[in-house]
């Protein structure tokens, strides 16, 4: 299970992998990528931690999940806070019209939602794990942890 205090992946780490790929993106002293990478590590292991198929100490961390740290990092330096954006239901807008002569503007916000209906989804991710994730809680087809 991944920690959220002890790094599974460091920045030499995340530079190979980021360089392999000719992200010119990536960028930043270590501090910076540190930061990044402690974010993304935050987002996988809140996101996945409780469906992990197989159970692993932090620093035993399959290559896989290294990987998507990485990628959620990448997003995390492009754009700071994009994995945790904050979400007030009140205005999220549903619908907007505007019509530019006589000016008139039209916005429908909606009625109730949720804020993991603005969680990102992030294909990338979602395809290195794919392999080593069960279903969500409560849905269909989740499978028991093993031990290896």
């Amino acid at each position: 299970m991944l920690s959220f205090t002890d790094p599974a992946v460091i920045p030499s780490e995340a530079d190979a992998y980021a360089e392999a790929r000719l992200w010119s993106d990536w960028t930043g002293d270590e501090a910076v990528k540190v930061g990044g990478l402690r974010r993304g590590q935050d987002f996988i292991a809140q996101t996945y931690n409780g469906r992990w198929l197989t159970v692993w100490d932090n620093n035993d961390a399959p290559d896989l999940v290294k990987f998507a740290i990485i990628e959620a990092a990448r997003r995390e330096l492009v754009s700071p806070g994009s994995l945790a954006p904050d979400f007030v239901a009140a205005r999220a807008v549903t619908r907007e019209k505007k019509k530019v002569g006589p000016l008139e503007k039209e916005l429908q916000y909606a009625e109730a939602t949720s804020a993991a209906s603005v969680q990102p989804v992030i294909d990338a991710i979602g395809k290195l794990l794919a392999g080593l994730i069960g279903a969500k809680a409560g849905s269909y087809g989740s499978a028991p942890l093993l031990r290896v």
